[in-house]
């Protein structure tokens, strides 16, 4: 990843954080809407109404004016046209060199050099304020708010999450990544009535989420390693359970490396989840990939001695034979075969009803429709990297 790609999720994760942080010490009455009508977050109140940009500046030692020229035009267009609402604009930003808690108000020199500005890309918004003349009643309404870095911001939201009954462990393991994960899903949503959330409603919906979410924007907190761990002791608990039928999506547009990495990871996954014949139930992996591939990964797992099911009849999918049990010769320690394969958009959904399963492991950024009408256990991952799939399914003792 980039230095500026690496940057630029690091800023969404703060305001994914600011965001939280500000709906845990809002009242009963206070409504937030993440991606708000000038970005990032909106705070209202039975009172007023306060507009929160984001800007974290790790990289950047010392606070300039010109580092905040484009939020301020951002609210100072959307105060042009809407100078009689009783809006607040708050730029929270962090910088190395500045008091955290500090705050900087603006003035009247300041805002002029703003709007003197040449920058290219700034001149759209100073060309909406060209007959503007109100600067002096913005200013009363903005403030720049110095916050913390982003490893202290979230030691601190974790402390205000265990104030609201979690235990400190299950805030700082459990929900708190899966507060950012919902924030940072929410903040998608085209429909600005979804993205409008209020505490009690959303810490009611939290508490109800007791698996760690591992997913791109988790991946990037101070603790994820942490968070893997307690993901791995969660499935763990899953997959323990000798007799549970299971079955394994693994996604080709999603996991790196796929067609390379997947029939090692089946076969230790196979090694070390149905060895035992007399209680182990044959687990289905269904891949989401294309024919070609996936009789790549069947001749793979063939060469590796591994006999499969793959439910065909003269080149045809037949779900009888697919879903029948391998015969076995128990005193002989013989199995007919030891996994299913399918393919998982052509199959999967003509078994999924009749095959039981248990658990339903996904390992995708994708949604697939049967998760809203299956009865089962799912377990969803969002990780691409086999190291971090297999270390999670306890397929290896280290990352």
């Amino acid at each position: 990843m980039s230095r500026s790609a690496d940057y630029t999720i690091q800023g969404f994760i703060y305001q994914f954080i600011i965001t939280f942080h500000e709906l845990l010490l809002s009242s009963e009455n206070t409504e937030i809407t993440i991606e708000g009508i000038v970005e990032d977050i909106d705070v209202n109140t039975p009172t007023e109404q306060i507009v929160i940009q984001c800007k974290y500046h790790e990289s950047k030692q010392k606070f300039t004016l010109s580092n905040i020229y484009k939020p301020v035009l951002q609210m100072l267009c959307h105060y042009k046209n809407n100078p009689t609402k009783n809006i607040n604009y708050w730029l929270h930003a962090h910088f190395p060199n500045e008091t955290v808690g500090s705050e900087k108000i603006l003035t009247k020199t300041e805002l002029e050099t703003i709007l003197d500005s040449k920058a290219t890309d700034l001149q759209k918004y100073i060309a909406q304020l060209s007959s503007f003349t109100q600067g002096d009643e913005f200013l009363k309404r903005f403030k720049v708010k110095f916050g913390a870095t982003l490893s202290d911001t979230e030691k601190a939201v974790i402390v205000c999450l265990a104030s609201e009954g979690f235990t400190t462990e299950d805030a700082t393991e459990i929900f708190y990544p899966n507060a950012i994960h919902a924030i940072a899903e929410l903040s998608i949503q085209h429909d600005e009535q979804k993205r409008k959330i209020k505490k009690a409603d959303f810490l009611n919906e939290l508490k109800k989420k007791k698996k760690t979410a591992i997913s791109r924007w988790t991946k990037e907190l101070q603790d994820y390693t942490k968070f893997l761990k307690q993901r791995r002791k969660q499935i763990g608990e899953i997959l323990n359970g000798n007799s549970r039928k299971r079955a394994i999506i693994l996604d080709a547009n999603y996991i790196v490396d796929f067609e390379r990495n997947i029939p090692i990871l089946i076969q230790d996954y196979v090694a070390k989840y149905n060895s035992k014949i007399r209680l182990n139930q044959t687990p289905v992996f269904s891949l989401v990939c294309d024919e070609d591939m996936l009789n790549n990964i069947w001749k793979s797992l063939d060469q590796k001695k591994l006999n499969i099911e793959r439910g065909m009849i003269a080149n045809t999918f037949n779900t009888t034979r697919f879903l029948r049990d391998p015969l076995k010769v128990i005193k002989d320690g013989i199995i007919e075969f030891k996994l299913k394969l399918c393919n998982h958009e052509n199959e999967f959904d003509s078994i999924v009803n009749e095959a039981g399963f248990d658990d339903a492991i996904i390992i995708s950024n994708r949604n697939f429709p049967f998760e809203d009408t299956t009865s089962c256990n799912i377990e969803k991952l969002k990780t691409q990297e086999i190291n971090e799939i297999k270390y999670l399914l306890s397929l290896t003792s280290t990352l």
